[in-house]
């Protein structure tokens, strides 16, 4: 590899004999070094690939800002997270990881605590996710010695959300947050009874609503529907009344915040998942 830029002396960015640009992290890798040099294999620690499309100067600027050892952090999650097959994430995940646990240290070096919304519902919505930003508190903490916050979980556990569907707006995650929130509150309204969010079939619920979630933001769902569609709708309307008129509602309330007209078959599909919802949690139909 040869080095195309570099950052500081412990991380540069490399092309590969192949052509591929990868940033390499390694204690005094870069260290008198030029543009053009070789780099030494053994110095290399760590390795990972930019995000296609992402700016040279963006890039720049985060990997100039951000200390090497917490960007050896951020990696190192990364790899957990690959490791474990739960996840499917893009190579974005690495910088913003990077770049919050590096805000994060300085926050906490200099006594400053912040509050995070949703925090109950992130934990109900997303408890894999939340597992993996109480483990990488946990690596942070064994790696420099800092002990951050329990409550930074939260914002770590949606950088891993945003990464699955490729947004970089944590803003978006929020707001779909609240959204699938709404929904709960909704269907547990329309039974009369309490649905335990971190369940299975809760979870396949979410990702359900997810996926359509980024459908939609991508202007990927419209009118269309599959022939059949109608007559599997009827059969489901029949089969579960309580769960099609709880669906009905989720339905408006869905394209009210999405700002988006849905298909019936996602009718069909509200519908199915209430009604396992409602089955699993033994709510009368």
């Amino acid at each position: 590899m040869r080095i195309s830029r570099i950052y500081n002396n412990n991380v540069a960015l490399a092309t590969t004999f192949s052509g591929e640009q990868t940033v390499v992290i390694g204690r005094g890798l870069a260290f008198g070094k030029r543009k053009g040099d070789m780099i030494d294999p053994s110095r290399v620690e760590q390795t990972f690939v930019p995000e296609k499309g992402e700016s040279e100067e963006r890039l720049t600027w985060s990997l100039s800002e951000i200390p090497s050892d917490i960007l050896a952090i951020a990696i190192e999650l990364e790899s957990r997270v690959k490791e474990s097959g739960k996840f499917s994430i893009s190579h974005s995940f690495v910088i913003p990881l990077a770049d919050h646990l590096n805000f994060a240290m300085i926050r906490a070096r200099e006594g400053v605590t912040v509050e995070y919304p949703l925090a109950l519902e992130v934990s109900q919505l997303y408890p894999r996710e939340v597992e993996f930003g109480q483990n990488a508190l946990a690596l942070v903490g064994e790696k420099t010695g800092v002990t951050l916050p329990a409550g930074e979980a939260i914002p770590l556990a949606l950088h891993l959300v945003n990464s699955q569907f490729a947004v970089t707006d944590m803003s978006q995650t929020y707001r779909m947050t609240e959204i699938f929130t709404q929904i709960f509150d909704l269907i547990s309204s329309v039974y009369g009874g309490s649905i335990d969010q971190s369940s299975m079939s809760a979870a396949r619920f979410v990702a359900h609503l997810r996926y359509l979630f980024v459908r939609t933001e991508k202007g990927g769902s419209g009118p269309f529907q599959d022939a059949g569609s109608a007559t599997l709708l009827e059969a489901v309307k029949t089969s579960y009344p309580r769960a099609f008129r709880c669906a009905q509602k989720v339905y408006l309330l869905l394209e009210m915040q999405l700002n988006q007209e849905l298909t019936q078959d996602e009718l069909t599909y509200l519908t199915i998942h209430i009604a396992r919802l409602a089955k699993d949690f033994s709510l009368a139909e």
